[in-house]
Order: structure tokens, then sequence, then C-alpha cells
């Protein structure tokens, strides 16, 4: 007999997004699920949520800008070992099954003020 050891596909329960244009920052910036946009209702995410995949696209064409699985621990944190977004390119993460705790907190840091990531995150109940 043939034991089934994957672990169970999550799925996505909620689809939203972030407007970045807005934030001029250069310097990291947390995002938690009450800052996504529900893309079915509009609204904001419920709290608490856990990120379980990011799609991220760097529309600069001078900078890279850099993604954290985590909050960011200062805004002047190093982009050292951290995910890179080259400019003009974009990246997508499935993290549902990344091992330790569920991750409800990210941050991002772009290149310039005017620069602007696009982000799609599927979000889910912690506890499913």
């Amino acid at each position: 007999m043939r034991v089934n050891k994957t672990p169970p596909q999550q799925s996505a329960g909620y689809i939203g997004s972030i407007d970045t244009s807005t934030n001029a920052s250069t310097d990291w910036t947390d995002v938690v699920s009450t800052d996504v946009q529900d893309s079915k209702t509009g609204a904001a995410m419920p709290a608490g949520l856990q990120f379980i995949s990011i799609g991220v696209r760097n529309t600069s064409t001078t900078g890279s800008a850099y993604l954290k699985l985590r909050a960011r621990g200062g805004a002047a944190d190093p982009v050292a070992a951290e995910i890179e977004i080259p400019s003009t390119a974009a990246i997508a993460l499935p993290i549902a099954a990344t091992s330790g705790d569920v991750i409800t907190t990210i941050a991002y840091k772009k290149a310039a003020a005017g620069d602007e990531l696009i982000f799609l995150f599927g979000l889910s109940d912690p506890t499913v």
C-alpha cells in the first residue's frame, strides 16, 4: 500500500491588490491584510489573514525593488539577502507551504518615490 505524503494544497479564499503609487517612501513599508483591497468587493480585506501567494511587478525602468516575507525591522533595513525584483521584472511566489509561522505581514521597498509596484495577493484565513 502506498501512502500519499503530499501536504494538502491551500487555495486563496481572497484575492486582492494594493496601490503603491501613492506611497512616495523608498523605505521599507509593511503590508497586512487590511491594507489589501478585495478584488470582489472593493473593500479592505479582513484583519488577520495570511498571505498564501504573492505576485508583484516592478514598473520602474531604473531600479530594483525588494520584498521580504515578514515585517520590517525598521524603515532603513538593508536589502542584502532579501527578494529582489529587478526593474521591469515580475515574480510570483506561492508561499502557502513555507515552513514556520504563517505569513501575516510582508514588507516592500521601492527604488524611487515615483515607482509603482503592482501586487496581486492570495490570502486565506490562517485557521483553515
